[in-house]
């Protein structure tokens, strides 16, 4: 069965006359014939009833047309499939993401993501950042959002760097303050993170100034830190992230630090396997969002993490 065969056909039902239908296939009307007749012999039965110059569908012949039109259908059909994959707006995107990001600050952006491209296929899975890692190793997962601080095989990553932030109850003093100093961090009480590295760093510094603070909380998601400063139970010193949308209830107010207190992470990719063609615009819309909500981010450029520093 040949597609000029059933465009004959179709031809011959929409404009009711053979001379017609040629007319509109550009076909000489011997030929249109000679389709519809090799398209019955294949068939095996008759698709018109001779009446006279006429032609009249057969009850085979309207059940075979229904079928052709929706075939038709489909067809026209993939020149907007072909726009939509040239927009980017269909295809498949895995994510594995640290809760610190998986939690509040990917779910926007996915939002901005999805609304250009509404057919897109994304997975957001929520791992500590030694799963998210090993996702990416074994090439089953386009981006992954996690801390590292070792060489990884059959990893990609570009470095981000931003800032730490300070979040305080709305109610407290400091937040009269412009900025967060040192010694202010003694006024409050500290919710702690567990033992990431931002952490590690952040007693290091309260270390070399020898500040003793109370700390009555310690919490493994920034989240929950978050939360905890909303109900006025004390501070956090937390990435920007979490922190500016934290601040979007009345109840918590985010500070800069006037010391500088770096946040790093880094955005991971499958290094045996092609980059996902998708994965750059998703942090294109990352970083947009984040410039949006006026949080400052160095990208680093893609590195190969099989290299030792």
């Amino acid at each position: 069965m040949k597609l000029s065969q059933l465009n004959a056909f179709k031809a011959i039902v929409e404009c009711r006359t053979v001379t017609a239908a040629a007319e509109r296939l550009n076909l000489s009307q011997p030929a249109v014939s000679r389709l519809l007749a090799a398209l019955e012999q294949r068939l095996g039965f008759q698709l018109f009833i001779r009446k006279g110059n006429r032609l009249q569908l057969s009850d085979d012949g309207e059940a075979f047309y229904l079928e052709v039109a929706r075939a038709f259908e489909a067809v026209s059909g993939l020149d907007q499939a072909a726009a939509s994959i040239r927009a980017h707006r269909f295809g498949r995107l895995n994510i594995a993401a640290m809760p610190l990001l998986s939690n509040t600050f990917l779910p926007r952006t996915l939002a901005r993501f999805l609304h250009q491209s509404p057919q897109m296929k994304v997975a957001l899975k929520t791992y500590r950042s030694e799963e998210v890692v090993h996702r990416v190793q074994s090439q089953t997962t386009d981006i992954g959002f996690a801390f590292i601080d070792e060489p990884l095989a059959g990893v990609r990553a570009r470095r981000v760097k931003c800032k730490s932030v300070c979040l305080l109850p709305a109610s407290s003093p400091l937040a009269e303050k412009s900025h967060i100093d040192v010694d202010d961090l003694a006024d409050l009480p500290l919710i702690r993170h567990e033992k990431d590295v931002s952490q590690r760093q952040f007693d290091a510094l309260l270390r070399r100034y020898q500040l003793n603070m109370t700390e009555q909380i310690e919490v493994s998601l920034a989240t929950t830190a978050a939360a905890l400063v909303q109900e006025g139970l004390g501070m956090a010193i937390t990435d920007p992230f979490t922190a500016r949308i934290a601040s979007e209830h009345n109840a918590v107010i985010e500070r800069p630090l006037a010391f500088s207190l770096p946040f790093e992470f880094e955005v991971l990719y499958p290094a045996l396997r092609p980059l996902n063609r998708h994965a750059q615009r998703f942090i294109d819309h990352f970083t947009a969002l984040a410039a949006d909500m006026g949080i400052e981010l160095n990208m680093g450029p893609m590195r190969d993490l099989s290299e030792k520093k």
